[in-house]
């Protein structure tokens, strides 16, 4: 066998494997831009939408340590630090998101990889938001990911997770739309993982609109209607779920999940 051959294919595989470097290192620049317009009136938008979506099931002390993973250009981190919370941090590869967030006023936020830096901050954090992260990422390191998020809880502490939902209509489109996504989830799938990861009260919910604005308000409308159609749809394509296998019908394109570190492990699951 030719030496010069095998050194030839393993620093093609070592490139290979680095692919994700290359398209996160302009990502912003390259890709995100095209997607959304960075403004200070759309971290704005963003914000009031984000606070009428989660604000339910952030901890009420406004004093709790929160870390956002891969934060991106910090839109979830401007609403947190909007909302009155002062211990709340972002972390993201990307040297282009940090010096975007920085610019936008939004405070507490580094560069740093999410698998070296939790190992290091054991039982810091009160809650640890993942949002559009794990679809990202191969099966393997999901769960490795899930187990250094809940080591890095206290005890007691609430992981959030946002994803595409692949068994929404437009699911093989939301999940293809970034050359960087690998690993698509339904509603049921993401709360297998988070149970098999030791969480406990799973819940999982579609990301509905909501009313916050006369535009959001026809949406959230339009959305009711539209969603029964799909509840139509869904009752003729795969039945009532009486047979053996029973379906999590939740139709948003995205949807969310919160899962609870504690010593109990009851991993009661909620869709």
């Amino acid at each position: 066998m030719c030496t010069n051959d095998i050194k030839w294919n393993a620093e093609t595989s070592a490139r290979a494997t680095d692919y994700r470097k290359r398209c996160y290192d302009t990502f912003v620049s390259k890709q995100w831009a095209k997607w959304i317009e960075i403004t200070p009136d759309n971290y704005e938008l963003q914000s009031k939408l984000l606070h009428k979506r989660f604000i339910n099931i952030l901890p009420k002390d406004k004093n709790a340590a929160i870390l956002d993973i891969a934060c991106g250009i910090g839109g979830f981190l401007f609403f947190l630090q909007k909302a009155g919370y002062k211990n709340a941090m972002g972390i993201d590869l990307s040297n282009e998101s940090i010096v975007i967030a920085n610019k936008m006023g939004i405070k507490d936020v580094e560069q740093a990889d999410m698998f070296t830096f939790l190992p290091s901050h054991r039982e810091k954090f009160d809650m640890i938001i993942a949002s559009h992260i794990i679809e990202h990422l191969s099966k393997q390191e999901i769960l490795t990911l899930l187990d250094l998020i809940y080591e890095s809880l206290k005890p007691n502490g609430t992981v959030l997770i946002r994803t595409p939902n692949a068994s929404s209509l437009t699911g093989i489109a939301r999940i293809f739309l970034d050359f960087t996504h690998e690993t698509g989830f339904t509603p049921t799938s993401l709360g297998q993982v988070l149970e098999t990861c030791n969480f406990s009260d799973i819940m999982v919910k579609g990301e509905e609109p909501v009313f916050f604005d006369l535009k959001s308000s026809v949406r959230a409308i339009l959305w009711k209607c539209l969603k029964m159609y799909y509840k139509i749809f869904s009752l003729i394509e795969i039945g009532t779920g009486r047979g053996i296998y029973k379906f999590n019908r939740i139709y948003t394109p995205d949807i969310y999940a919160t899962g609870t570190k504690t010593d109990t492990c009851k991993n009661n699951v909620t869709i």
